[in-house]
């Protein structure tokens, strides 16, 4: 149990997993996005330029969060969450493995597609991140649990897009080493993710809503009247 203090918190081997496990992935989110933009960069003019893409990237990138968010809420209340997360990490491996043959192929759209699926990866991930955090740490930790996800996500962010960087200006004509590295990346994300704390399943008898608009229109709902947790998302938002 934590005594109070961050140290502790983080000492907890199920959380410091699951810490481990958010880092890689927002990681490789960040520096997946920011080497294809940079190759979107680079395209020449003679070929169409590359630069009417960097738009495309980011909503590509955004889109599964407006299509599939409430399919992701339902997996994660009726799917123990730590299995959703270990799930989305092996589907993981699989995107930057498309990843590399996008990169050996030299082909913008396939590239494009994979930051498609790194967001789909995000998407899925994100309910069950915030959801497990009550199963798994004592109220007394649950802020400061919180506040470790956030600052290990924007480390991740400046992390991933400085060192995207700096990787792609260096190997820029070796784009398949960096999809390896990505995939590398992956796989420790994957096994990082098997020693997150084992919990139940919620118990949530919901029936799945296969319209995503529904979803959205039915979350909203329910939002706009219970007033603490709209003021709450307003506020995030």
């Amino acid at each position: 149990m934590a005594n109070g203090n961050y140290t502790e918190t983080i000492k907890q081997p199920g959380f410091f997993s699951f810490f481990s496990t958010q880092f890689l992935g927002a990681f490789n989110d960040n520096f997946y996005k920011i080497i294809v933009t940079l190759v979107a960069l680079d395209i020449p003019a003679s070929a169409g330029g590359g630069k009417h893409l960097i738009p495309l990237i980011g909503g590509l990138f955004i889109l599964p969060f407006l299509l599939f968010s409430g399919y992701s809420g339902y997996l994660a209340d009726v799917y123990s969450k730590r299995n959703v997360l270990v799930a989305v990490k092996c589907f993981e491996i699989v995107a930057m493995s498309l990843g590399i043959l996008a990169f050996f192929l030299d082909s913008i759209e396939l590239m494009l597609a994979v930051v498609f699926l790194m967001g789909l990866h995000s998407t899925i991930f994100s309910p069950a991140k915030y959801g497990i955090l009550p199963e798994m740490l004592p109220e007394q930790d649950l802020s400061r649990g919180n506040g470790l996800l956030e600052m290990s996500t924007f480390m991740a962010i400046i992390l991933g897009t400085s060192l995207g960087g700096t990787i792609y200006e260096a190997w820029k004509d070796r784009l398949g080493w960096i999809g390896v590295v990505l995939v590398g990346i992956a796989v420790l994300g994957t096994l990082t993710s098997l020693g997150i704390t084992k919990v139940p399943r919620s118990g949530s008898a919901q029936k799945f809503v296969p319209n995503p608009t529904a979803e959205i229109w039915q979350g909203a709902h329910k939002l706009y009247y219970d007033r603490t947790l709209w003021l709450t998302v307003m506020g995030i938002s």
